[in-house]
């Protein structure tokens, strides 16, 4: 410690400007405020290390951002524990247990929480994938009620699914988040155990004999940088923009795009309002999973159900520019026409009242888990959420933050660290993963 670098201002999530400056450099720099970076800053500063945060905020206007963007500014995902991966049973079990925490800090900030306990319904109709959930599920001593969707020996109303097909249902804490307010929640617990926030991009990195020097800010005007002894890389889907910079090597990832659906619907509508989330591995010939979130109360103040879909012969996004089109663009409109389609039969009885498409953007990794790892003294990522992870991200920011407060060293009792190890290369494009797959 003691190393001296420019001195800054810090920017809060969302009240203006805190007046903090420092004169050393820090334990840990974070580089990335989503759902995994948020969570990890929160677990290192809560571990006693001197801790910054970097990312930038949500822009007001998509269109007109240049900069990074995140799949986090949403206002519904599904939580659940069922998985046929043990790890990501595991994984959201630890998250899960860290909502209260998350709600009561939403609370005081919004008025309202993180979670929202609505049950989940996961339909499939393959043999080795659903033997794997009861297993996992039965192995963890999680309750679930196994069904088809002629019986699901539950009750799913609103709901219409084609005859035969296997239900696994899991009730509460099982149902849905709110991303925004879960990012929130985390960096305000996270700087009130002592961590600074800033809210910029971070441009570039390099490294010296003094530590990590991440640069942030406005390029053409100098900007500012941090020195920290360790980095954490959680950049979502510019997994290896930086990493590469710090001389490391490119990732085995592979960033898709991905189009979600909102329909309107009257917020007292008693059929919606009791709906479990839904995953619905279905048969379709451009679609290979869909999601649906009950209805849930958007900053625009109108009620949408959403449903994302993943497409079966999605394009791999490569540049900067492709991602920035996709995401500040309307290319994701088209598929409303595919979408809506699903959803109108899933909800037949449902009155929309208006549509809405949205662009998201998936960082798939070969390994279908996230890479949380060491990858050079000091230096450490925790990137991929295959589609899934957002129910899962404080579980994932906590494993990271163990490894940095630990230099490296893995000391998870129930996870193995191989299964998180980042791979390096090309990216297979095949190597997709459906949800709980």
């Amino acid at each position: 410690m003691g190393v001296q670098f420019h001195p800054f201002d810090l920017v809060r999530p969302a009240s203006g400007v805190t007046e903090k400056r420092f004169e050393a450099a820090v334990d840990v720099a974070v580089v990335g405020l989503g759902l995994i970076g948020s969570a990890a800053l929160r677990h290192v500063a809560n571990a006693g290390l001197t801790a910054v945060g970097i990312g930038p905020g949500e822009p007001d206007v998509m269109a007109d951002h240049d900069g990074p963007f995140a799949s986090h500014f949403d206002s519904g995902r599904i939580t659940r524990r069922i998985d046929a991966r043990r790890e990501w049973a595991v994984l959201a079990s630890r998250a899960i247990a860290e909502y209260p925490a998350l709600d009561a800090a939403s609370i005081e900030r919004s008025g309202h929480p993180v979670h929202t306990p609505a049950g989940l319904v996961f339909v499939r109709n393959d043999t080795t994938g659903r033997a794997n959930q009861i297993a996992v599920a039965e192995e963890l001593d999680i309750p679930i009620t196994v069904g088809t969707t002629d019986r699901p020996g539950v009750s799913l109303p609103g709901l219409e699914l084609p005859a035969g097909w296997t239900t696994i249902y899991e009730g509460s804490p099982a149902g849905h988040i709110d991303p925004r307010r879960m990012v929130e929640a985390q960096l305000a617990l996270a700087e009130q155990a002592g961590a600074s926030i800033v809210r910029a991009t971070a441009r570039s990195a390099a490294r010296s004999e003094e530590g990590f020097h991440i640069a942030f800010g406005d390029a053409g005007d100098g900007g500012d940088h941090i020195v920290a002894d360790r980095v954490l890389l959680a950049t979502g889907p510019y997994p290896s923009d930086l990493l590469v910079e710090l001389g490391g090597e490119q990732l085995q990832t592979s960033v898709r795009p991905e189009a979600v659906v909102l329909g309107e619907v009257d917020p007292d509508d008693d059929r919606t309002s009791r709906m479990p989330s839904v995953i619905w591995l279905l048969d379709h010939p451009e679609l290979d999973d869909v999601y649906i979130v009950p209805p849930v109360r958007y900053p625009d103040g109108k009620t949408y159900v959403k449903m994302g879909g993943s497409r079966r012969t999605a394009p791999r996004f490569v540049s900067v520019e492709e991602k920035r089109q996709w995401m500040s663009g309307d290319e994701a409109d088209e598929q409303l026409p595919i979408m809506r389609a699903v959803l109108e039969g899933v909800l037949s009885e449902t009155q929309f009242l208006s549509w809405q498409m949205k662009p998201c953007l998936i960082t798939d990794t070969a390994s279908h888990l996230p890479y949380v790892d060491r990858i050079d003294h000091g230096l450490f990522v925790a990137i991929g959420g295959n589609g899934h992870a957002a129910k899962s991200s404080d579980g994932i920011g906590a494993l990271a933050a163990s490894l940095l407060r630990n230099n490296g060293e893995w000391t998870d009792p129930d996870l193995d660290q191989a299964a998180f190890a980042a791979r390096f290369g090309a990216f297979d494009p095949g190597l997709g993963s459906r949800h709980g797959a």
